[in-house]
């Protein structure tokens, strides 16, 4: 077990990985179901999974509606023990990119792909991170050009994590700061402004962060889909992966290869559901549509349990 530290959003998180000296590199292909112009379509590979296809919710799934019942006024506990998704209550559309739904709405809306250029001023640079277990790498470039790449760029399962790219966490600036306050976030008992970190993300089809680790919080779908796969922090053996695979990578290779009960808890978030993920689980995540926009709330609930300790004495 190898272990660094590092800062997210003035958090200080620790970050853990279990390295297994697997990787799978294929030759040149292009998914079938997205095909891209660089790749001639003879020497297309199928592959087994797909972001467009329903994949299993094994995470416990719960309405708003639900979990104002189940958790009252003041919401989720701090460090719940298990991860839970919380889905927005228009159930009714099954148009995913298409769903109305009230919280929020102001945010998703100046968060479209049509309208997000809006609230920056011409030729605004954001800071790519690379998309393996470190996310150590870092390149500038302008966010209009970023989201011209989108609809043309998958990352595909032979891709490597350490050399694709993806916006997400490097948001410190004052800009961004601006844009996070229009953002309603996740009612828990642990949710107050001055005691949480926001973070936005945009990621193309198939991008995701490999297998980490860090402190507990909530994650929300703007726009699009992101799959989400979890292995609590008592598993024995951490989740075989290699660093430097891209998530996408191990869901091809990996995960078919599992037993179903071997398997970890996975869900995909559609446009307005939350996930709670629990202080120091595993978790990987994966980009299902071309403009996926998110929003991960860090939380400092250790700290606010030994406050509460502290001002009951």
């Amino acid at each position: 077990m190898n272990s660094f530290k590092k800062t997210i959003l003035g958090i200080p998180v620790v970050v853990l990985w279990h390295i297994v000296i697997r990787v799978t590199v294929q030759g040149q292909e292009c998914s079938c179901s997205h095909s891209q112009g660089n790749c001639p379509s003879d020497t297309c590979s199928t592959y087994q999974w797909i972001p467009e296809d329903q994949h299993p919710c094994t995470v416990e799934r719960i309405s708003f509606h639900e979990y104002q019942q189940r958790f009252g006024p003041r919401g989720l506990p701090p460090l719940f023990p298990t991860p839970i998704v919380i889905a927005h209550d228009d159930d009714d559309n099954n148009n995913n990119n298409s769903k109305q739904y009230s919280r929020n709405h102001a945010f998703r809306q100046l968060t479209r792909f049509e309208t997000i250029l809006d609230f920056f001023t011409p030729g605004f640079n954001i800071t790519l991170s690379s998309s393996n277990s470190f996310s150590e790498h870092r390149k500038t470039m302008p966010l209009e050009q970023y989201l011209q790449s989108l609809a043309t760029q998958d990352t595909l399962p032979h891709q490597l994590s350490n050399e694709t790219w993806y916006f997400f966490g490097e948001t410190y600036s004052a800009e961004w700061k601006q844009l996070l306050l229009q953002y309603d976030i996740p009612h828990c008992q642990a949710c107050q402004r001055d005691m949480v970190a926001l973070s936005f993300g945009i990621g193309n089809r198939g991008s995701g962060v490999q297998w980490h680790v860090h402190g507990p919080g909530f994650a929300e779908t703007i726009w699009g889909r992101k799959h989400w796969i979890l292995s609590p922090p008592t598993t024995t053996t951490p989740p075989d992966f290699h660093p430097d695979q891209t998530s996408r990578n191990w869901m091809e290779f990996t995960y078919p290869t599992l037993p179903v009960e071997k398997r970890p808890l996975e869900c995909t978030l559609e446009p307005g559901d939350i996930l709670y993920f629990p202080d120091m689980w595993y978790h990987a995540t994966i980009n299902l549509d071309p403009y996926t926009a998110f929003v991960s709330t860090f939380t400092q609930e250790h700290l606010f349990v030994q406050s509460s300790q502290k001002n009951e004495k």
